[in-house]
């Protein structure tokens, strides 16, 4: 750093490239201390219920039921109720069906898509059933027998007429 004193102001000087530098460096070090004193919110803790109808004898499943299940990739049937699997998704992208399809499905998102899509057009499947709430999924479930479905766990109430049959956090 040049510094260059000048006797008769008894001052120092400092030659202008440096003081940008000085400048730069200084927002640094008051950047650096505020952020110190601010931290990140916790990322919320979620946990996911999978779902059925409440008529549904099934009261347990386990993450690799729960997927053969929804994809109906084995089975196409409840046996227990003799009725069709309908699987039931969320229309836009949320933070319990990124946790379904990476948790319990173990796909990305455009996996599950084609995945769909290819069953629709092979297997002559129906669409998926997609909601935009918690709330439409569970009332839809409670009202198909065949439904299974996933949603917060949070949003679940007594006498909903749906059954949890599995759970994930993240």
């Amino acid at each position: 750093m040049l510094l260059v004193f000048n006797s008769s102001t008894e001052r120092f000087i400092i030659t202008t490239m440096k003081k940008n530098k000085l400048i730069v460096a200084l927002l640094l070090a008051v950047a650096t201390v505020c952020m110190s004193f601010t931290s990140p919110a916790p990322a919320p803790n979620i946990e996911v219920a999978i779902i059925v109808n409440s008529g549904n004898p099934v009261d347990k499943m386990n993450n690799e039921l729960v997927k053969s299940f929804w994809l109906r990739r084995f089975v196409r049937r409840w046996k227990e109720i003799n009725k069709g699997i309908l699987p039931v998704d969320r229309k836009t992208k949320c933070a319990e069906q990124d946790i379904f399809y990476v948790s319990v499905l173990g796909l990305a998102p455009e996996v599950v898509e084609a995945y769909l899509s290819a069953r629709q057009y092979q297997n002559g499947d129906s669409p998926i059933q997609k909601f935009t709430s918690d709330a439409d999924i569970i009332e839809y479930v409670s009202q198909q027998p065949g439904a299974i479905g996933y949603v917060n766990a949070a949003s679940l109430g007594k006498g909903s007429g749906v059954r949890v049959i599995f759970t994930v956090s993240k």
